[in-house]
């Protein structure tokens, strides 16, 4: 089985493209479960601002995460920044899903129109930043999102007070 990271010459790859707050992203279309409407998450108390809450699908209990948030974006949304989508993925944690605001398409995209990520922030280091693509949509990040949920930690610090 080839990762995402590691692709022959001859071998193309397909990947999700979708967009976050105008930015287009791509993650590759082996670690996606489903797409579905966006559904408003029941919100969890004590976790991270990224983590919008839970839903029901099909019996499981998914969990639901903001991009825009988990990167540290934090602007306001718009009418045209509303999450539209839910991207399902599989993951060691269950199954998880990402809000984003507009799927564009399937593309294939071979290994030259990729440029992949020299040096890693510590903050991808489970491995979920590929580089940058290249498609007639325009550049993309391509993130392996699967492997990105299956290391998060959407608890929140607790901040207890102790009477005196």
């Amino acid at each position: 089985m080839n990762s995402p990271v590691m692709m022959d010459q001859a071998q193309r790859q397909l990947f999700l493209l979708f967009r976050v707050q105008g930015e287009l992203y791509g993650t590759p279309l082996t670690g996606v479960r489903e797409i579905v409407s966006y559904v408003k998450p029941r919100e969890v108390p004590n976790t991270k601002k990224f983590y919008l809450g839970i839903i029901s699908l099909r019996g499981d209990v998914v969990g639901v995460m903001d991009m825009r948030f988990w990167f540290q974006d934090m602007k306001p949304a718009t009418a045209s920044t509303v999450a539209r989508a839910l991207i399902v993925f599989e993951s060691s944690s269950g199954v998880m899903a990402v809000a984003a605001d507009a799927i564009e398409s399937i593309c294939q995209l071979d290994n030259k129109d990729i440029e992949y990520a020299k040096s890693i922030p510590s903050s991808f280091s489970a491995g979920g930043m590929i580089g940058l693509g290249r498609f007639k949509q325009g550049l993309a990040t391509l993130l392996d999102v699967r492997a990105l949920l299956n290391h998060v930690d959407v608890a929140a610090e607790r901040k207890e007070r102790w009477a005196c």
